[in-house]
């Protein structure tokens, strides 16, 4: 089985000079329980999905082509793409036919995890502050300046891409492809009352995207935005926080796995869930 992780925005590989991994652990679990191929792309970390989409296109298209020594994957199978967050985007929009440099026909699935598939209002926020329409009139005073510092930094394209607005676009236009199979997972946040719903970290952000969308959420996507009409949902949302999802637990410390979610046993089932199918 030839498995692809794709990262979100800010991802990483490993961070150098540590082991600290985006998917930790889980690489080398689906390659010891599954006997699967594993890649991890990297891509820029905060370049907008049509960068982001061709470099993750190229990395997948170079090992299947056996032009990068040494590869992973399997040359004779398709690729199943398991993706977090904004590499859910980014995957869509090199599947899509809207696409005419589509890889379709290398790639049997597409699995995302916490895809803002219809935008976070945590995006949107951001947005707000550089676009004239904060109701700060601070901020509305001094909007020139800030759109003109913000705009010269490449990480505004990748917010701007995750946005309600944005993501609308990008749905109407990039279509999924009937030769794929997709399928999503939702994070809900962790189980528990409202102040431990997410690592310290994300709590604010959780709290924000609770009052303006009156839904459940992972501190960074809502459950409604995650789930994606026409696809299957592999389970029911996971009681999980953004970091949560790839294995994170921030409030135990860098690099420090969640005791209260088993992460890797989510994978597991994504792994068996992509076995099941025909052409694997």
């Amino acid at each position: 089985m030839n498995i692809v992780l794709a990262y979100g925005i800010l991802g990483f590989n490993t961070v150098p000079f540590t082991d600290i991994e985006y998917f930790n652990n889980i690489q080398k679990h689906l390659e010891d329980r599954f006997q699967a191929r594993v890649l991890v792309a990297e891509v820029a970390p905060v370049a907008g999905i049509e960068v982001r989409g061709n470099q993750l296109k190229r990395k997948i298209l170079d090992d299947l082509e056996q032009t990068v020594k040494p590869s992973v994957l399997d040359p004779d199978k398709k690729v199943h793409i398991i993706a977090h967050s904004m590499g859910g985007l980014d995957s869509r929009y090199i599947l899509s036919p809207a696409n005419p440099d589509n890889i379709a026909d290398r790639v049997s699935s597409l699995t995302t995890i916490g895809t803002p598939h219809q935008g976070s209002p945590l995006a949107d926020l951001c947005e707000s502050f550089v676009d004239g329409e904060s109701d700060m009139p601070l901020l509305g005073a001094i909007e020139g300046i800030i759109r003109g510092i913000v705009s010269k930094f490449l990480w505004f394209d990748a917010v701007y891409d995750l946005t309600t607005e944005s993501t609308r676009k990008f749905n109407d236009i990039y279509i999924d492809n009937p030769q794929v199979d997709y399928f999503c997972i939702a994070g809900e946040g962790r189980h528990g009352d409202e102040s431990s719903k997410t690592c310290k970290l994300l709590l604010p952000a959780h709290r924000y995207i609770k009052r303006m969308t009156d839904e459940e959420n992972d501190g960074t996507v809502p459950v409604s935005s995650a789930l994606r009409d026409g696809w299957e949902a592999i389970s029911p949302p996971w009681p999980a926080d953004h970091f949560d999802e790839v294995g994170h637990d921030l409030d135990r410390g860098v690099n420090s796995t969640p005791d209260h979610f088993d992460y890797l046993g989510k994978y597991e089932k994504i792994a068996e869930r992509l076995r099941e199918l025909p052409d694997n």
